[in-house]
């Protein structure tokens, strides 16, 4: 409703200022006044920004996979280990390098608003394991190119294509680094999703 409306901005004002100390007592109202949990996602969406911010990593990504876990998608303790899916990451790469570019401008969008919704808390982790935590880096890559094959491409999927090319990079697989990078900017360019230009 408009108050819930309202708080949500407040909190996501006191982010974009820098006074994290107002958002808690705001995301807490918003939390006890909710009616269903999907009101609570933009709260829960500013509070794990908050978090990242203050360098608080591991509270973020812990909060984020709670609030994945109830839009259907696993919670982190759920996941595979690091070496199978650092298989199935590989699987997938010989994948997308094949992959046309006519092919991927004509692959579907994604329309499950919850995966949408998953795709879009996922997003953030990237940045905050990329330099901290690479085995977490390397599930939610897996996660959200598992999502975008199965439940098509949105905005946040320029994000995972750009993040498996720089992992691949790590791995000095250059040329393979190179073409999936080159399949996250012709996403960025088709849909105009101007907000990740610099991912």
């Amino acid at each position: 409703d408009l108050s819930l409306h309202l708080y949500s901005l407040y909190a996501e004002v006191e982010y974009c200022n820098g006074r994290f100390h107002n958002i808690y007592p705001t995301v807490k109202c918003i939390f006890a006044h909710a009616k269903v949990y999907r009101d609570k996602l933009r709260a829960y969406a500013t509070l794990i920004k908050a978090l990242g911010a203050q360098y608080k990593l591991k509270e973020a990504t812990d909060m984020c996979f709670g609030v994945l876990s109830q839009l259907g998608v696993q919670r982190q303790s759920s996941l595979p280990d690091t070496s199978a899916v650092l298989r199935d990451l590989m699987a997938l790469k010989s994948s997308l390098e094949k992959l046309s570019d006519v092919e991927l401008l004509n692959s579907r969008e994604m329309v499950n608003s919850d995966m949408v919704t998953a795709m879009s808390f996922l997003q953030p982790l990237l940045l905050y394991n990329f330099l901290s935590n690479g085995e977490v880096l390397l599930k939610i890559v897996f996660h959200m190119l598992y999502l975008t094959l199965k439940y098509g491409i949105c905005e946040e999927s320029c994000c995972c294509l750009s993040s498996l090319s720089a992992v691949i990079c790590r791995m000095k697989d250059y040329d393979a680094s190179e073409r999936i990078g080159q399949l996250a900017i012709l996403l960025l360019d088709k849909f105009q999703y101007r907000k990740y230009i610099s991912f």
